[in-house]
């Protein structure tokens, strides 16, 4: 009896720690048809701050607001996204790194340099349904 209630209570474990969401990425302030979206999403302070990307992925704008729909774990997640306009494939930025191209991350307005996985993380869960991106240009 007591091996039983050891499974099932790993069985559940199991399955909240895997427990997938279904969201919508939504990406404002894109110029249509100026280039690709490129997405990349950090899982954790770690991988961000060595740049090994969790999930990526680009895409191609035809409206000013486009809708992507992804399936997460539960977690913290930072959304990294820029728009590729003259399609080298990098985010070109001048000689003081400041961005050339449209850019964005979770929870960024745009007014201030990026911070850190921390300040830009945003929490995904079974509440969660939509996450919203911003792209601006400096």
């Amino acid at each position: 009896m007591k091996n039983s209630i050891i499974y099932l209570a790993v069985f559940l474990y199991c399955g909240v720690a895997s427990a997938q969401n279904n969201l919508s990425l939504d990406i404002a302030g894109v110029k249509k048809n100026g280039g690709k979206l490129f997405i990349s999403i950090f899982n954790n302070e770690e991988s961000y701050n060595e740049r090994k990307i969790y999930f990526s992925f680009v895409t191609n704008p035809d409206a000013e607001t486009i809708s992507v729909a992804l399936t997460l774990s539960n977690g913290e997640y930072l959304f990294s996204i820029y728009q590729d306009n003259n399609s080298n494939g990098k985010l070109d930025t001048n000689l003081l790194g400041i961005p050339k191209e449209l850019f964005g991350f979770s929870n960024y307005n745009g007014k201030s340099a990026p911070g850190n996985f921390n300040k830009h993380k945003v929490l995904v869960n079974e509440k969660t349904n939509k996450i919203t991106v911003h792209l601006y240009k400096l």
